[in-house]
């Protein structure tokens, strides 16, 4: 279950087509703030006040401190340096500003101009009364208000506009290698590059009329694997079969299918944050979702061009490029036949799964609901039946059916408890000659199977994310099912599997300092590097991945070392980093690899690719709701 462009920077081909300029190396600056989001960056509007301090290398002096507003606005204070150190607290220092208020405080402290030498950053996210604040949106935003006006002239614009310049100006950004100094998104130039390097939302046909469908694509959102520019020779076929025309309108954008999943389940999750803007989300949803049920097989026929493969009904496609063609054998990033995420029942069922439970858990009577559900029981029946015959499903304990391994058969099972805490008496036909099971009977049974299928050691593999899913899985069945016979059984082996990971820890040759993100593991140990090259790599959409199964974990057992390494992540995304930057940036975007040398040697680039984007999201969303008061 590794990320597919993950795959490809620890195998054969690296792929690196616009991804920006050259990368930086990251010197440290003369101003350090990371100490201000240890042990967390998650404040409360109770508290008052944001205390915001660091160091300087000279003993004297002043530094600037600017906070800008994840809901717009901010405000400037000039902090003398004493000794080398420098303390001030928002708001209360800052003129001007308001009181606290949900939202998410994005802190630029500078000696002076040079972004490199003189700025240090870090970002606050701050819970109301009422849970989590919105989030930024941009990178993932089709820039239409909810009452359908467009760019510069939606309510939506003055947020968008303030945050992608924040970015755009920022450390983060010039470190990446997508910054620049004099970024407006409202000069129509900048707004263009935008559009073709800076976010996953495809424009190109976003003003069409929707009325009728573009080829298989039946509604308007459409999230990209990638930007524009990102498509090229290195992942994509030349659209007029030249390839020696490698003109970028050639390389026709497209989406995995597990991408747009993930996506449509942060857009679910942050609807219900209500966010003040009057932005496009409820529409956004209706759309993505519409064209994720569009990719499912309904055939009784196998579309899998590939000898040896064998997908039915209720399997997913691979994705779809812009204008509606399937993405498939041959063809975008399949033209490289080493890609292989396609190979052994793929990678796209599961999450397509999950994306299917949220929405039947979301609205459990609104007009998607019944077909979310029935597309659901019919995955299920591929996963969980059909898949034996060509061995993508195995068997595990008395019998039980098995999807794959056991990240991909967690995504499966979180979405089948998300239906099943709304419908579950809905009817899954698994084998056509056996009556139908109740949803809530093949949850239970698929909880059951990822208890079996662990190994002496209380883990299921040595990758992180197939992990962190079956865990995610386990905890949230024991939270929507307490009563259940088996609930014990399943909060028992997530306990387990979640005490074996924390205690595996990285060899100090590897990054001399703690690290509280997850790498694969190797028998007690964990290590960092990947494909081989003693080059240390966090995988941004893991440690996404286990917020989220560390959150459910924390709620069903109210265990502190849970919460611990959950804010360890959290403040190094937020700021404590040694790039001293935001990675989870002003527009909502998330990095999916660095390399962190813990020094100036660390490197990042702009890649922040849908999964680490929704999955990080996705994890701090869980966890603001685990630490939010309970009724």
């Amino acid at each position: 279950m590794p990320s597919i462009r993950s795959l490809a920077l620890a195998g054969a081909f690296l792929i690196a087509p616009h991804s920006g300029d050259a990368r930086e190396a990251a010197p440290q600056p003369v101003v350090d703030i990371r100490g201000s989001v240890r042990p967390t960056p998650v404040r409360d509007v109770a508290e008052g006040a944001v205390k915001i301090s660091g160091s300087v290398s000279s003993a004297d002096g002043k530094v600037t401190v600017r906070v800008t507003r994840s809901t717009g606005g901010g405000a400037e204070a000039v902090v003398p340096v004493v000794g080398g150190k420098f303390t001030c607290n928002y708001p209360v220092d800052f003129a001007g500003a308001p009181a606290l208020a949900a939202s998410l405080l994005y802190v630029d402290a500078s000696t002076g101009p040079d972004l490199l030498g003189q700025r240090a950053e870090c970002v606050f996210i701050i819970r109301g009364p009422d849970g989590a604040p919105d989030l930024p949106s941009a990178f993932t935003d089709d820039f239409i208000d909810s009452a359908g006006r467009r760019d510069a002239a939606a309510t939506t614009w003055a947020g968008h506009r303030e945050l992608v310049n924040l970015f755009m100006r920022s450390r983060g950004a010039k470190l990446s290698g997508i910054g620049r100094a004099g970024f407006d998104l409202a000069d129509g130039a900048d707004f263009a590059r935008f559009r073709h390097m800076a976010t996953l939302y495809d424009f190109d046909h976003r003003d069409r009329d929707w009325s009728a469908p573009l080829g298989h694509r039946v509604a308007r959102a459409f999230w990209q694997a990638e930007w524009n520019r990102w498509f090229g020779p290195g992942n994509d076929h030349p659209w007029d079969g030249d390839a020696n025309n490698r003109k970028p309108e050639n390389f026709r954008p497209y989406t995995f299918t597990n991408d747009l999943a993930d996506l449509y389940i942060l857009h679910r999750m942050r609807q219900s944050l209500h966010g003040t803007a009057g932005d496009n989300r409820a529409a956004m949803c209706v759309e993505s979702m519409a064209n994720l049920i569009s990719l499912q097989h309904g055939g009784k026929d196998n579309f899998a061009k590939e000898d040896g493969l064998h997908y039915t009904a209720g399997a997913f496609r691979y994705g779809m490029f812009e204008t509606g063609e399937w993405l498939e054998e041959g063809t975008g990033w399949f033209v490289n036949p080493k890609s292989s995420d396609h190979r052994h029942g793929g990678v796209f069922n599961g999450r397509s799964a999950w994306a299917l439970g949220e929405a039947v858990r979301h609205d459990p009577s609104g007009a998607q609901a019944g077909v979310a559900a029935e597309a659901l029981a019919l995955t299920l029946r591929f996963c969980l039946h059909d898949g034996l015959a060509g061995k993508y499903t195995k068997k595990v304990g008395n019998g039980l059916p098995f999807w794959r391994q056991a990240g991909e058969h967690g995504y499966l099972t979180l979405g089948m408890v998300a239906a099943a805490t709304v419908k579950p008496d809905l009817p899954v036909i698994l084998d056509p000659a056996e009556p139908p099971v109740p949803l809530s009977a093949v949850t239970a049974r698929a909880l059951d199977a990822l208890v079996a299928a662990l190994n002496a050691d209380g883990h299921w593999t040595k990758y992180p994310d197939q992990d962190a899913m079956g865990l995610a899985a386990l905890a949230e069945g024991a939270l929507a099912f307490p009563d259940h016979p088996h609930a014990s059984a399943w909060k028992d082996a997530a306990v387990r599997v979640a005490a074996g990971w924390l205690a595996a820890k990285h060899d100090p040759s590897e990054r001399g300092s703690p690290c509280d993100h997850f790498g694969r593991r190797e028998g007690s140990r964990m290590t960092y590097h990947i494909g081989g090259k003693p080059e240390v790599h966090i995988n941004l959409y893991i440690t996404g991945l286990w917020i989220h199964a560390l959150a459910k974990t924390y709620l069903l057992t109210d265990g502190q070392p849970y919460r611990e390494r959950i804010e360890g992540m959290l403040a190094y995304l937020c700021g404590d980093n040694p790039f001293h930057v935001r990675l989870l940036n002003e527009m909502g975007g998330v990095p999916n690899i660095i390399r962190d040398t813990d020094d100036a040697n660390s490197r990042m680039n702009w890649d922040c690719y849908p999964e680490s984007t929704a999955f990080v999201q996705i994890g701090l969303l869980h966890w603001l709701d685990a630490i939010h008061p309970k009724p």
